[in-house]
């Protein structure tokens, strides 16, 4: 199974709501091991989730910090899914277009839209986490945008929450103004359907048509991330019993490696390129963080002779292993 992996964009309103409480949130992002100032670009593992969330609570002195800091978030965000939403016809339209590209928030939301007569139940996915702060967050960040976004129309009828424990009833009113509901089989939001067709101020066709052109193109990069990362770990996992062909990769991905080839050279990359910089940076980290034996690390970087893997790293470095290691190490 590949590593689920967040957007940053999806923790920033979080970094504003800890400043709004009054919490630096520079000191959280220290605590995860981020420098202070901000969040860097790109995605990173939805694991640190949890990290991020314990330093935010220790910061913030709240036990349900999640709900804490959804009462501080900003309502609008400029992320582009919200830009979908106000240059489509109407709200329902507009979040029909976003869920298509969901995934670019986080790997964990496989959202979905259901009517039933004057019901709407919008899904947020079944993959439950490590700890209860982030959906939490997520259902309030959710509620404030769709409020915003109505102009105060959207009122919502219950949330739906997978963890069996949580925060007293009143709290969750108080957020997210309807009761939520513990232990429930997926996280979900339930809401008046009628609030579908209202019509949005800012419809614009020509704008819809370019930010889903974005989002597509946006979208695309998040697979080909995802397809070069999980070849990276294929090739780490089959390097420790010998070697990575592209034929095992491939198999193990269950797909030709054909297919394999042709999505590799889409995404800019070779696969040749990918196991040699897999055993270049492993080789450098065992000679510099280890003291293995270097007939071990041939072995580990999946050479069959170790003059191979000298001519190699030779040619990776422009030193010997064994120079490498003297030097990183400040032997003589």
């Amino acid at each position: 199974m590949r590593d689920l992996t967040d957007d940053v964009a999806l923790m920033r309103p979080v970094i504003d709501a800890l400043r709004a409480s009054g919490t630096d949130p520079d000191k959280v992002l220290v605590r995860v091991g981020l420098p202070p100032g901000g969040l860097p670009a790109g995605r990173f593992p939805h694991t640190a989730q949890t990290q991020f969330w314990k330093a935010a609570a220790d910061e913030c002195g709240e036990e349900h910090v999640g709900l804490y800091l959804a009462g501080h978030l900003p309502a609008f965000h400029g992320l582009l899914l919200e830009y979908l939403f106000l240059s489509s016809g109407t709200f329902g339209e507009g979040l029909r277009h976003a869920l298509r590209y969901v995934r670019l928030l986080s790997d964990t939301l496989s959202a979905h839209l259901d009517v039933e007569d004057d019901r709407a139940v919008l899904s947020l996915g079944r993959h439950a986490g490590s700890n209860r702060h982030f959906p939490e967050m997520l259902a309030g960040a959710v509620i404030r945008l769709f409020h915003a976004l109505t102009e105060g129309q959207f009122k919502p009828h219950e949330v739906q929450l997978m963890h069996a424990e949580g925060a007293p009833a009143e709290r969750y009113q108080s957020v997210y103004g309807c009761p939520a509901k513990l232990g429930a089989d997926r996280y979900a939001l339930i809401f008046d359907a009628e609030v579908l067709n209202k019509p949005s101020r800012h419809a614009a066709p020509d704008l819809l048509r370019m930010h889903e052109s974005l989002a597509r193109r946006q979208l695309a990069e998040v697979e080909r991330l995802d397809l070069v990362r999980q070849v990276r770990e294929l090739i780490g996992e089959l390097l420790v019993n010998g070697g990575a062909t592209l034929e095992q990769v491939a198999a193990r991905l269950n797909m030709p490696a054909r297919r394999l080839r042709e999505r590799l050279a889409m995404a800019g990359v070779r696969f040749n390129d990918l196991v040699t910089d897999y055993r270049c940076r492993l080789a450098k980290e065992l000679l510099l963080k280890t003291d293995e034996r270097i007939e071990v690390i041939v072995e580990r970087t999946g050479f069959s002779e170790p003059s191979t893997f000298y001519r190699a790293f030779k040619r990776w470095v422009g030193d010997t292993p064994v120079e490498f290691r003297r030097k990183g190490k400040g032997e003589g």
